[in-house]
């Protein structure tokens, strides 16, 4: 008991040493007052230091104070990881977008594509109709030129007399050698 009593005695002296030298070595006037306030409150805790051991109050003052220390960091470790969390949700609805509009933009360029190829077959099957109407044509006329000049021979030309039809491919498009 008395070694408890001593070293108690012996802390307060200490301390209140300490706080003069601090206080002697403090160069401004006016921080003095906030020093004093906090080292008045660091002996009041010293000097009943050995009335909250005996009374088992110590024990419950530090698991306050750790509990408290311990949610003030669960909260801003909640905070940083909530943003965390959103800045990661932003980049992921970024990256989402990005990723859609590259879905819509190839989706626009397969359909400009196919719209392109329909165009060209819709031309060729075009262009092969005007040259069939041609070749029909050339074939019509050669047969009438042909029953034309029979009648001026003087004869009119019977059924299969005519001769066979000689086959005309007319080919549209670009010239040879390009």
């Amino acid at each position: 008991m008395k070694e408890l009593l001593f070293g108690w005695i012996q802390d307060i002296a200490f301390y209140t040493l300490l706080m003069v030298v601090v206080l002697h070595v403090l160069p401004e006037k006016n921080q003095r007052k906030y020093l004093q306030f906090f080292m008045g409150i660091v002996l009041m805790i010293l000097v009943i230091s050995p009335f909250l051991t005996a009374l088992g109050l110590e024990q419950q003052l530090d698991e306050t104070y750790a509990r408290q220390t311990y949610d003030r960091e669960l909260q801003e470790f909640l905070r940083k990881q909530e943003a965390i969390e959103e800045e990661y949700q932003r980049h992921l609805e970024e990256k989402l977008y990005e990723a859609r509009d590259e879905a819509e933009s190839l989706k626009e360029e397969q359909r400009e594509e196919e719209e392109q190829r329909e165009e060209k077959q819709q031309e060729e099957q075009q262009e092969e109709q005007e040259q069939q109407e041609q070749e029909q044509q050339i074939q019509e006329s050669w047969i009438k030129e042909q029953e034309r000049q029979s009648q001026e021979k003087g004869k009119a030309p019977r059924e299969g007399e005519i001769g066979e039809i000689p086959e005309i491919h007319i080919e549209i498009g670009k010239p040879e050698g390009d």
